[in-house]
């Protein structure tokens, strides 16, 4: 989880970074549905449309250590800003997030659906 890479150790996995990642077999699907559908398919990388994106939840994360107040250790961290706003922005537009994978996203209106994989700030639709 990118708001806990704090937590990575030198030597061990410093240099990684977690965060969610299509499966594999979702953007497959995306592509063979496309296929047997007759469906344009699009691939595009969010630039910086996103970064800093105020958050409607409240979420609450640990002092990190070093920067841990003294007298208010067990105290924690509000988040005011997302590293990324789209799954928020996406759920604000009328998508539903898939149950099953985190990073799927459908849209329907009328005849139409609109299906997307969402991983950091890239995407996958059709």
């Amino acid at each position: 989880m990118v708001a806990k890479g704090y937590s990575q150790q030198l030597g061990v996995d410093y240099n990684k970074t977690f965060a969610p990642v299509a499966r594999l077999d979702t953007i497959r699907t995306l592509i063979a549905l496309a296929t047997q559908k007759g469906w344009s398919i699009y691939q595009l990388d969010v630039k910086s449309a996103f970064l800093n994106g105020v958050l409607e939840e409240e979420i609450y994360i640990e002092q990190p250590p070093g920067f841990v107040v003294k007298g208010q250790e067990a105290k924690v961290l509000r988040l005011k800003k997302a590293l990324y706003g789209l799954k928020q922005y996406f759920t604000n537009q009328g998508f539903r997030r898939s149950k099953s994978e985190p990073t799927l996203y459908i849209k329907t209106q009328g005849q139409h659906t609109l299906l997307l994989s969402l991983y950091v700030d890239d995407l996958i639709y059709t």
